[in-house]
């Protein structure tokens, strides 16, 4: 299970470090790809593939399911972590990350894949997660839909 928050520095080639807590859950290589928030993230190979054979259940005659497949992959890229940790975002992600250059990226760990925001990107997410009034009320909704789906 991916959990906390780290900021590390990310160098003009696009190299960063994967947090060293993050790098033991993930046991090896991985994925990266475009997230839903304006953000990027990193599936372990494993969930990778579980999520393409589920997705891949999904019918080709669906136009959501069709936009659905190419937003996972078409911008999915398998990444090599170095001994030291090292990986490369690839120039395509960093510019979904942002259009401006940036020095420093947050890797927050998501339960089973870790999410990577910029540091201005994250301060938003941050705050509507933790500091938006409404956000409890819609919590106790999603748990309790969550609940009669059972």
């Amino acid at each position: 299970m991916f959990t906390g928050r780290y900021e590390h520095t990310i160098d003009k080639k696009g190299r960063t470090s994967m947090p060293a807590r993050f790098r033991s859950e993930l046991g090896g290589d991985a994925y990266i790809s475009v997230g839903i928030d304006k953000n990027l993230v990193i599936y372990s190979t494993e969930h990778f593939h579980a999520m393409a054979a589920e997705i891949g259940r999904l019918s080709l005659a669906d136009p959501t399911a069709r936009i659905y497949r190419r937003r996972m992959f078409n911008k999915a890229e398998a990444i090599e972590i170095d001994a030291n940790g090292r990986f490369i975002i690839p120039p395509f992600l960093r510019e979904e990350l942002s259009p401006e250059p940036f020095d420093k990226v947050v890797f927050a760990g998501s339960n089973d894949y870790i999410e990577i925001w910029t540091v201005d990107g994250w301060e938003k997410a941050e705050e509507e997660a933790f500091h938006d009034e409404t956000v409890a009320a819609d919590f106790a909704k999603l748990m309790n839909d969550a609940v009669e789906r059972k």
